[in-house]
């Protein structure tokens, strides 16, 4: 077991580790979450990028903008940072979430009565509902049950072992309407050889692929209080090979630069060291 998981390893979900699983329960990560996140830049990245493919209904739609309004799907909605300015544009949501105190502070953001068990919330007035689940057993979900779906923040990469986060895509690319899109972020694991020992790292890393020990790109870190948080980083052909072999067909890539709170558009030179990662809209 690890402390505070209250869990032994063979009951922790599919594709989650025993420090993910103590993160996704720690309520002291949910409390402070939009405090920690103020100043980081990839939040102005994936609002810019939304605005391009989900723009305001309401200035669209004007008196229509109740009517048909799309279902977009948030999946590792957190508390609810992405999908409440879209709820607030003219669309409808479902967040879904492996952590039940990030849904409860998200439903008191939107003014809400918290769900106090491990079930779909009733829909409430600001046309969302809530599902507690583990992003890799989606299979009570219907295909096609949304327009559009987002998974941001690099919520793949927490993802532990690549037929796990290849189950996930593919219940993306299943629950998401033909023709909806699917917005990504990824980690880029290339930009790890610019932190100080990123090398040794990248070695270290390889050697334990080549023994199979470890995929390449899985790193372990301390993380606001909770040690050894696994996430994995991307080679940007190995996560075109994953969105490819789930489905999808149709690839708007994005770079995301350290530090800059602008999207770069499409893949400049010399990428693979420069770009901390993407953001991917796919179809």
């Amino acid at each position: 077991m690890t402390g505070g998981s209250n869990k032994a390893n063979w009951q922790i979900p599919r594709g989650v580790t025993a420090s993910n699983w103590e993160y996704a329960q720690a309520k002291h990560i949910s409390a402070g979450y939009d405090q920690f996140l103020l100043d980081d830049p990839l939040t102005m990245v994936d609002r810019q990028i939304l605005d391009r493919y989900l723009p305001d209904r309401k200035v669209e739609g004007g008196e229509n903008e109740d009517l048909n309004k799309p279902l977009i799907a948030d999946f590792g909605c957190g508390n609810g940072r992405t999908l409440i300015p879209l709820l607030n544009r003219g669309y409808q949501g479902v967040g879904i979430d492996l952590s039940l105190p990030m849904l409860n502070a998200f439903q008191k953001k939107i003014g809400s009565e918290p769900n106090k068990g491990t079930s779909v919330v009733k829909t409430c007035e600001k046309d969302c509902f809530w599902i507690q689940a583990n992003l890799v057993e989606l299979d009570g979900i219907v295909d096609g049950a949304f327009d559009h779906g987002l998974s941001l923040f690099s919520t793949l990469g927490m993802i532990r072992g690549y037929e796990n986060r290849q189950v996930f895509l593919e219940h993306a690319r299943r629950t998401i309407k033909p023709g909806g899109w699917f917005i990504l972020h990824a980690h880029n694991v290339w930009y790890q050889l610019r932190y100080p020992g990123g090398l040794r790292w990248a070695l270290g890393n390889g050697i334990r692929a080549i023994q199979g020990k470890a995929e390449f790109g899985d790193r372990e870190s301390n993380y606001r209080g909770i040690n050894n948080m696994f996430i994995h980083s991307f080679r940007r052909r190995e996560l075109l090979k994953s969105l490819s072999l789930a489905g999808f067909r149709e690839f708007d890539w994005f770079g995301v630069s350290p530090h800059q709170d602008q999207p770069v558009d499409g893949l400049p030179m010399g990428q693979s060291l420069r770009l901390v990662g993407w953001v991917v809209a796919c179809r």
